[in-house]
């Protein structure tokens, strides 16, 4: 191994799934710093691998898991029922702690709680959260919040206008977008998707609001989508819009293209559903391109649980089961670690520093809040540990 070119024995490690990078590490000394200390390289070979699932409810029994990479093995922490996460995006956390919005990396252990909040803006559904990697090891973050309006004048027509929150304050683009009146699609399963510079709204009528928060550029993408869909989400995978339609014997996977139609990609049979009737609730959670998240729930007496489908192995797995008193109304993320630093991010010392000094007069003071931010990167980097 040690005669291996540099670049060579990074391709031999970008291939090895965790948990023989992991044991890989106590092989040799020189691979283990490389492995260990390298952010370029933690930074690589996160990029390359699946994402990891973070959920939480959203009521009362707020209990928070994490899955990382798709293995069966996770984690849990109780949390503040005060406490929701509203987004994820490049490694990135956008959460609300108290009606203050807070974004944090957990790999970096650096969070920022910005001036204005964002909860009471229909968060789930209608803000988006884009983060935009300037160089190689540096990023920086934007939140944007759609709102849509009938326009008086034509009932039939309605117009979209963007607020946007770089972490100072909020401010409103002069962008707006009037189109055929049709309403963003709401619930669980409707946040919107960041992909290659634009946030994306669904809309009932199967047409995607797109708009770009750095040039603050809108479009609406006109999709023609012939199947009739039965459960959707939106999403991203192999770097594409994604459309999963899914009923109790298949689910579609659908790829949008530049001329706004819908190509089916692959078809999956809904083992988990079809073979499992009558179930008083499944749902598809998430899709990243590899895995495929799908949650059922028998009765309410056994909880429920998360089947994941390996679309490499082409084969359906038990992610996790879950009992009664942790599942209502739980929101699921996809989460890909990243060691980039981000703009306006700090450590919790440098934190407390900026409170003792008063030279942040919006600087965290709640010991609770900070806290749990610091409970939610440690779940997460204690199942990172073995990196």
């Amino acid at each position: 191994m040690r005669r291996l070119p540099l670049h060579l024995l990074d391709e031999i490690l970008f291939n090895l799934d965790p948990k023989s990078l992991g044991k890989m590490r106590c092989t040799n000394k020189s691979i283990n710093s490389h492995i260990s200390d390298d952010p370029n390289f933690k930074t690589e070979y996160f990029s390359r691998i699946g994402s990891s699932l973070l959920h939480v409810s959203k009521y009362d029994s707020n209990v928070l898991c994490f899955h990382p990479f798709g293995n069966s093995w996770s984690e849990s922490e109780h949390l503040d029922n005060w406490l929701k996460i509203l987004g994820s995006c490049s490694g990135l956390l956008l959460l609300s702690i108290k009606g203050r919005s807070c974004v944090a990396n957990p790999l970096t252990n650096k969070f920022r709680f910005l001036d204005d909040s964002i909860w009471g803006k229909e968060t789930w559904t209608r803000s988006g959260f884009a983060v935009d990697q300037i160089d190689r090891t540096t990023q920086r973050f934007k939140i944007v919040c759609i709102t849509e309006q009938l326009e008086v004048s034509n009932p039939d027509e309605t117009t979209y206008q963007f607020e946007i929150n770089t972490g100072e304050s909020w401010s409103l683009s002069k962008t707006t977008i009037t189109c055929r009146s049709s309403k963003l699609e709401k619930g669980k399963n409707s946040k919107p998707v960041y992909l290659n510079g634009d946030l994306h709204w669904l809309r009932k009528d199967r047409s995607i609001v797109a708009f770009n928060p750095e040039t603050e550029k809108a479009r609406l993408i006109h999709s023609k989508f012939n199947r009739k869909p039965g459960k959707l989400l939106l999403c991203a995978g192999d770097n594409r819009l994604t459309l999963i339609s899914a009923t109790k014997r298949v689910i579609s996977v659908f790829a949008l293209e530049t001329d706004g139609k819908w190509i089916l990609v692959r078809r999956i049979k809904n083992k988990v559903v079809h073979q499992s009737i009558p179930l008083l609730y499944w749902n598809v959670h998430a899709y990243d391109g590899k895995c495929l998240e799908v949650r059922t729930m028998k009765n309410r007496r056994d909880g429920s649980v998360i089947h994941s489908y390996d679309v490499r192995a082409n084969k359906w797995g038990v992610f996790r089961s879950f009992p009664r008193w942790c599942i209502p109304n739980r929101h699921f993320f996809l989460f890909k670690p990243s060691w980039s630093s981000v703009i306006g991010l700090l450590d919790q010392e440098e934190i407390k520093t900026k409170t003792k000094t008063k030279t942040d007069p919006l600087a965290v003071t709640e010991s609770e809040s900070i806290s749990s931010v610091m409970a939610i990167m440690g779940l997460i980097n204690r199942n990172l540990s073995f990196i």
